[in-house]
Formats: structure tokens, C-alpha cells, sequence
């Protein structure tokens, strides 16, 4: 079944003077669905939240909301809760009437504001602070109320500013895991903006990847990392190991090419054309490199390199090692500690990876 369309833009552009910030933005969101918009400072994604907040009017486009269109409708009559960078709450009102707010400017009843506040800060897990004053909570906790104060009016879509970004790492891991909660009990549409390709991936199921005001991918986490439509894309997700090269051979699904320094790589054809003799951008992302049991050669030429060991470090989950391997440095992630791996400084091991597992894209400039 087919879910209802939340929010849509149409060909939406935003302009500052002669400075185009937004263009051509086109997009369905649908019912309960979390989107991330995702790219640098500067991309546009603050711009085009701002645009369905109301706060900025697009030049050009449509903008629709629950079914109805909402250009030129004041902010304050599109039914959305939004949540701040900084929390924006009122110093001088308690936790209790900073949530109550946006109800009593509705003219909801008392005893409704009382009990709609109640549940939503037990929704937040903060029931015992009621009484206090911003002041004396946490950043965590404020942000919390933040959120809270934007649900209780229960919103046909949550849009969040960069909520997390105030937050030390430890903090912004938590409330991470608070509004993943949070959404999946309430199941509100939400757009969320954020600079941070880990909080993207881990709370949309759908992410807009945005540079210089254009689109440059739309897809789930899953396809955004293992299926870049773009060299941005691959570079601002994740990490990579890049190297330059040329195009040796085209076939029907495999591309031949030698990197400047020698080594022989296959790499799966996808969708951009290629022609012998093109200059290239080559990348393999450090978890897909694999050290193979032994320097002996291989049964393939291609995908294999040997090389030495600089340093390695262990960071808990995975190791890091950085391989010099004819003339590229390599950045590796194995599953293993350093001393399990036979991973000492100097070393020589020998990589290779899958075919599937190189992207190629145009050298910029070329």
C-alpha cells in the first residue's frame, strides 16, 4: 500500500540577489517517513528547511504540505514543530510552561495542557523536572524539552535544525538514540538537517545529499554509501582511498585501468560512460581491502598490491592500518587487534579487493 505524501517540492529555487542557494529541488515525503538533508555549510539544506518552516518564501516552485500549498502561508498556520540548534527555550518560564506554550497560544484548555505536557515529558523522560528552570538543566535535557515543546502540539511534521550539533559526542550519542525512540513511538514525518553523515545514516530512512544548492543524490542509507551517484557523494560519505589513474580497456561489466602508480585495477562498470585512455578518479573504501594470509603471488593481477606497514592503531570496534603500497598510501579497517593481525610497523602484506568494490568516476578538471 502506497503511503500518503506529506511533504512535496516542486522545482523549488531560493535566491539571494544574483546568489543561487537552492535550485531545482524536487521531493516527496512521505507519511511518517525521516529525511535527512545532508551536505557542507553552505549546500542549502538550512535554506530549503527554512522554505518549509515558512521562515523564507522559495523565488520559484511549489511547496506543499498535507495536500495543500503553502506558499505564502505564515509559519504559524503550517502545523510544524521545529527544533533549533540552540534551544531558544524562555529563561524565565519553568520547563512545564516552556512545553505549554505553543498550546496556550492555540487556546487549548487547562486541563488538556496539563495532561498533553505531562505525557509528552514522560514521551522525553523528563517528568521530574517540570518545575525547573532551563538554567538548571543539562544541555541534554534541554534539548530534550526542545523537543518536547514541539511535539506537544502534535505536528504534522517535526523539523529539526541541526539539534544535535550544541552536544558533546557521549551527549549526542544518547539523544541520538532518544529521537530514533522517539520517532518510532510517534511516527511523525520528520526532515532533519544535519552536517553529520553518522546521525543522518542512523536516524533517516531516506537522505537528500545537497552541495552548492543542488541535489546531488536521494536514496536510502544503504544505497547513499554502497551506491554513490556522484564523486561528492562517495567522497562526503564514509571514507575512502583514492587514487588517479587511466582507463585501459571497456568491456561489457568490467573497467581495466592502471593507477599513476602502477597498479592494475578492475573495477565493475556502472552507469558513467568511459572510453580508453580517460583520466580517472579511482576509489576502494578502507573495509573493503583485505590482507591475504600470504605475500606469495596471487591468481589475479589486478586488485593486488603489496606493501608496507606504517602504523596501525587499534580504535575498539577496529583497526586502522596505513599501507604504503606502490607509491599510494592506503588506508585499511580490519576486524582484529594490530598484534592478531601480524600488523607491525614495516611489515609487508599484500591487499586486494573485489571488483565490485571500485568506483570510478571522471578526474575533476580533466
Amino acid at each position: 500500500m502506497t503511503k500518503k505524501v506529506d511533504v512535496e517540492l516542486k522545482n523549488i529555487q531560493k535566491s539571494f540577489g544574483s546568489n543561487v542557494v537552492v535550485e531545482d529541488f524536487n521531493l516527496q515525503i512521505a507519511q511518517g517517513e525521516c529525511i535527512s538533508f545532508l551536505g557542507p555549510s553552505g549546500c542549502g539544506k538550512t535554506t530549503t528547511l527554512n522554505m518549509i518552516a515558512g521562515f523564507l518564501e522559495p523565488n520559484q516552485g511549489e511547496l506543499i504540505i498535507k495536500g495543500k500549498k503553502m506558499n505564502g502561508v505564515p509559519s504559524n498556520k503550517r502545523d510544524l514543530g521545529m527544533v533549533f540548534q540552540t534551544y531558544s527555550l524562555f529563561p524565565h518560564m519553568t520547563v512545564a510552561e516552556n512545553v505549554a506554550y505553543g498550546l496556550k497560544l492555540r487556546k487549548v484548555a487547562k486541563a488538556e495542557i496539563q495532561e498533553r505536557v505531562q505525557k509528552v515529558l514522560q514521551l522525553v523522560k523528563l517528568p521530574h523536572v517540570a518545575d525547573r528552570y532551563p538554567k538548571q538543566l543539562s544541555g541534554g535535557q534541554r534539548q530534550r524539552i526542545a523537543i518536547a515543546r514541539a511535539l506537544v502540539t502534535e505536528p504534522s511534521v517535526l523539523l529539526l535544525d541541526e539539534p544535535l550539533s550544541n552536544l558533546d559526542a557521549k551527549l549526542r550519542e544518547e539523544l541520538r538514540e532518544e529521537l530514533k525512540r522517539l520517532r518510532q513511538v510517534i511516527g511523525v514525518t520528520t526532515i532533519f538537517v544535519t552536517h553529520d553523515q553518522e546521525e543522518a545514516m542512523y536516524l533517516s530512512d531516506r537522505i537528500v545529499v545537497l552541495d552548492h544548492g543542488k541535489v546531488e543524490q536521494i536514496g536510502t542509507p544503504w544505497d547513499i554509501y554502497n551506491n554513490p551517484a556522484s564523486e561528492f557523494v562517495h567522497e562526503f560519505i564514509g571514507k575512502s582511498n583514492r587514487m588517479e589513474g587511466t582507463v585501459d580497456t571497456v568491456e561489457d561489466t568490467i573497467i581495466r585501468l592502471t593507477t599513476n602508480a602502477g597498479i592494475s585495477i578492475e573495477a565493475k562498470r556502472r552507469k558513467i560512460p568511459f572510453t580508453v585512455g580517460d583520466q580517472v578518479s579511482i576509489y576502494v573504501r578502507p573495509e573493503k581491502i583485505n590482507v591475504l594470509d600470504s605475500v606469495k603471488s596471487s591468481d589475479s593481477s589486478s586488485n593486488v598490491a603489496t606493501g608496507v606497514v606504517r602504523y596501525s592503531s587499534f580504535l575498539g570496534s577496529f583497526t586502522e592500518c596505513m599501507i604504503e603500497a606502490g607509491g599510494e598510501l592506503l588506508n585499511v579497517r580490519l576486524q582484529a587487534a594490530p598484534q592478531d593481525l601480524g600488523m607491525e610497523q614495516g611489515g609487508i602484506v599484500k591487499l586486494n579487493w573485489k571488483t565490485e568494490d571500485v568506483y570510478v568516476f571522471p578526474r575533476k578538471g580533466s
